[in-house]
């Protein structure tokens, strides 16, 4: 029985608003996007589909946790999250909830148990 193998890459970088505005990433995006079509050719696979969303590092809260290293949304300072926008419902497992601890950004599975947003410590 053959099966359709699907692999996903979530990559992130820094870019400010006035870049975005001035297509800056553009010609950055398309480069890379070329050059990783031809690599997935070489290994006899298909680039199917990919995009780039760009979410306001500050306005959501956005950090890296600081043991861990792991992207977070801190619930401490944005309690909704997403709020439920469908934009960003395939980036649960990418960008953690997290939360303020000791003076520490640290997410879901660095934050202690007893802490509100703390899961498996």
């Amino acid at each position: 029985m053959k099966h359709l193998a699907i692999k996903k890459y979530y990559t992130s970088f820094s870019i400010d608003s006035v870049e975005i505005e001035n297509n800056v990433s553009s010609e950055q995006i398309e480069s890379l996007d070329k050059e990783l079509d031809e690599l997935f050719k070489k290994y006899n696979m298909t680039l199917l589909e990919h995009d780039t969303r760009f979410i306001p590092i500050e306005k959501m809260s956005l950090s890296y946790c600081e043991k861990c290293n792991h992207l977070m949304i801190n619930r401490d300072k944005n309690p909704t999250k997403f709020d439920g926008d469908e934009f960003y419902s395939d980036l649960g497992f990418i960008i953690l909830n997290g939360g303020t601890d000791n003076g520490m950004d640290l997410c879901e599975e660095c934050l202690p148990i007893s802490h509100r947003w703390g899961h498996f410590s």
